[in-house]
C-alpha cells in the first residue's frame, strides 16, 4: 500500500488535484472559444511541456512518445479493454 511519501502516490494525488483545477477552468474557456480551439491550445501546451521535459532530462524521448501513444489510444480506441489491448473492428 502506498505511503504518503511514495512518489507514485504523490503523483496520483497531484494528478487528481490538477484535473479538478482544470475542470474548474475549462467551462469558462469553453464559453469563450470553440471546443476545437480549446483542445488545440491544450495540445500546444502538452507538446511544449513534453519538449521541455525531454530537453531538461525529466523524461526520455521514448517516454514522451509513450504518452503521445496513450493520448492516441484514449482518443481513438474503444475504451472497453485495458490500455494496449487490440482494437475491435467496427
Amino acid at each position: 500500500m502506498p505511503t504518503s511519501s511514495d512518489p507514485d502516490d504523490l503523483f496520483d494525488r497531484q494528478l487528481r488535484d490538477c484535473t479538478v483545477d482544470l475542470n474548474g477552468i475549462l467551462p469558462a474557456l469553453a464559453a469563450r472559444y470553440s471546443p476545437v480551439a480549446v483542445i488545440a491550445a491544450l495540445a500546444t501546451h502538452v507538446g511544449g511541456g513534453l519538449k521541455i521535459c525531454v530537453q531538461s532530462g525529466v523524461c526520455t524521448p521514448d517516454q514522451a512518445r509513450n504518452l503521445l501513444h496513450l493520448l492516441e489510444r484514449v482518443a481513438f480506441e474503444n475504451d472497453s479493454g485495458p490500455p494496449g489491448a487490440p482494437r475491435r473492428s467496427a
